[in-house]
C-alpha cells in the first residue's frame, strides 16, 4: 500500500456521498462560469475597441446630436486619418421585441474606412455608395431573417416615424473573430434629404467616430477637438471607443455589480459544502489518522491525504462543470436569440474556463485545510478512542 492507494481508498469509502459532493461543486462551477459570461456581453464592445479610434459626441449627453458642418473641422485637425458619422435609428421590421436589432444612418463614403473590421466585397461596396437608400447588413442579421443582396428591407421608425425602405447591397463579415455582425446600416442620405424631417431635424448627427494616424497621440487629438469647438452651441466630449463603450455598461452597473456578488457567493457555497463533506470524512476517520500517527506517519503525511481528497473533488467538478457550462450557455444564446436577436459568437472565453476550473480547485482545497488541521492537532490518544 503507498500513498496513492491510501488516499484512493479513503475517496471510496463513501462513493455516494464523493458523487454528490462533486455534482454540487460542479453545479456551482457552472453557475460561476455562467455568470462570468453574462458578465462578459457587458464588456464585449469594450473589449472589441480599437485603440486608434475616438469617439466624438454632445457634451451634454450622447443623446443630444452634433452639427454635420462639424465633419470637415474634424477632419482637417493634424493626427486625423479619417472621419466617419453614425446616428442611431431604432427601426423594427415588426411590432415584437423580437423583431428588435441594431441598425444606423451612416455616411456610406467613409464608414468603412474608420470601421475596416467590416469586411464587404468590392462591388458589393461601390453599390452601397451609389445608393442613397442602399443598407448593409451583417452576415448574422442576414441569416436571421433570410436577407440577401438585392432585397428591399422596410423598418418601421421609432425615433423616426413611418416606414423606410431601404435597398439591401450588401452583406458585411467580421475581418476577426468577435465582431459584430447583427447590425444593418444605411446611408445617410436617405434619412437626412427626406420630405419627413423637420428643417431643424436636418444636418445633425448622433456622433463622430475618428481614427488617428498614431494611438500615441490619441489624448492630445481628443484635447484639440474638444477645443475647437468649446465655446460652440455645440460643445463636444472626445474620448477613446473604449472609454464610450464602458460609459454604457456604466449605466448597467448595478445589475453587474449584482452579478459579480452572485458569483463570489456561489463560490463560498462551493467551499462549504466541500469543507462540510471533508469535515465529515474526517470525523469518520479520526481513529485511522491516530493509528497512522501512532505507526509513525508525521503529520503532513495525514494533511496531505485530507488535501489530496480536496484537490480531487476540486479537479472533478472544475472538469465536469467546464464541460457542461458552454453547453448550458449554448442553450441560454439560443433562447435569447429566438426573443432578442443573435448574439455574439464565442461568449464563453477560454480565459473564463480556466479561471472557473483554478478557483474550483483552489477553493477546494481552502475547504480541506480546516479539516487536515483538527485532523492532526486531536491528541494521538484521544484519537484512538474516538468512536465516529
Amino acid at each position: 500500500m503507498n500513498y496513492a492507494g491510501l488516499a484512493a481508498r479513503d475517496l471510496m469509502r463513501n462513493p455516494l456521498r464523493m458523487t454528490l459532493t462533486i455534482l454540487a461543486g460542479a453545479v456551482g462551477v457552472t453557475a460561476f462560469i455562467f455568470l462570468s459570461t453574462v458578465v462578459d456581453i457587458f464588456y464585449s464592445n469594450a473589449r472589441a475597441a480599437q485603440v486608434d479610434r475616438l469617439i466624438v459626441r454632445n457634451k451634454v449627453s450622447f443623446t443630444q446630436p452634433l452639427p454635420l458642418s462639424y465633419y470637415a473641422r474634424i477632419a482637417a485637425l493634424p493626427g486625423v486619418s479619417a472621419v466617419t458619422h453614425q446616428e442611431w435609428f431604432g427601426g423594427k421590421v415588426g411590432d415584437s421585441q423580437k423583431d428588435f436589432f441594431a441598425n444606423f444612418s451612416v455616411d456610406a463614403r467613409t464608414f468603412l474606412d474608420v470601421f475596416p473590421e467590416f469586411v464587404v466585397p468590392p462591388a458589393q461596396l461601390a453599390a452601397f455608395r451609389g445608393d442613397p437608400c442602399g443598407a448593409l447588413v451583417g452576415e448574422q442579421l442576414a441569416q436571421r431573417f433570410g436577407w440577401k443582396v438585392g432585397d428591399r428591407v422596410t423598418l418601421k421608425g421609432q425615433l423616426y416615424p413611418g416606414d423606410w425602405t431601404f435597398n439591401v447591397h450588401g452583406v458585411y463579415r467580421g475581418a476577426r473573430p468577435g465582431v459584430d455582425t447583427t447590425t444593418l446600416v444605411f446611408g445617410y442620405r436617405c434619412l437626412n434629404e427626406s420630405d419627413r424631417l423637420t428643417e431643424a431635424m436636418k444636418d445633425k448627427v448622433g456622433i463622430y467616430a475618428v481614427r488617428v494616424d498614431d494611438p500615441a497621440r490619441s489624448a492630445e487629438v481628443a484635447a484639440a477637438i474638444d477645443r475647437l469647438f468649446d465655446n460652440s452651441p455645440y460643445p463636444t466630449k472626445t474620448e477613446s471607443e473604449k472609454a464610450f463603450q464602458m460609459g454604457f455598461v456604466a449605466m448597467s452597473s448595478a445589475i453587474v455589480t449584482a452579478v459579480r456578488v452572485v458569483s463570489s457567493v456561489i463560490l463560498l457555497i462551493i467551499l462549504l459544502v466541500i469543507g462540510n463533506t471533508l469535515a465529515m470524512g474526517v470525523r469518520e476517520r479520526t481513529r485511522d489518522f491516530a493509528t497512522l500517527r501512532t505507526l509513525g506517519f508525521r503529520p503532513r503525511t495525514v494533511v496531505g491525504l485530507v488535501l489530496a481528497e480536496s484537490s480531487f473533488i476540486g479537479l472533478c467538478s472544475a472538469a465536469l462543470g467546464v464541460t457542461v457550462a458552454p453547453v448550458l450557455i449554448g442553450v441560454f444564446t439560443k433562447l435569447i436569440a429566438a426573443r432578442f436577436g443573435p448574439m455574439p459568437d464565442n461568449l464563453t472565453r477560454a480565459h473564463t474556463l480556466w479561471l472557473s476550473a483554478l478557483a474550483a480547485v483552489v477553493v477546494a482545497l481552502l475547504a480541506g485545510v480546516g479539516p487536515a488541521l483538527r485532523a492532526v492537532r486531536l491528541p494521538v490518544a484521544e484519537g484512538l478512542r474516538k468512536v465516529a
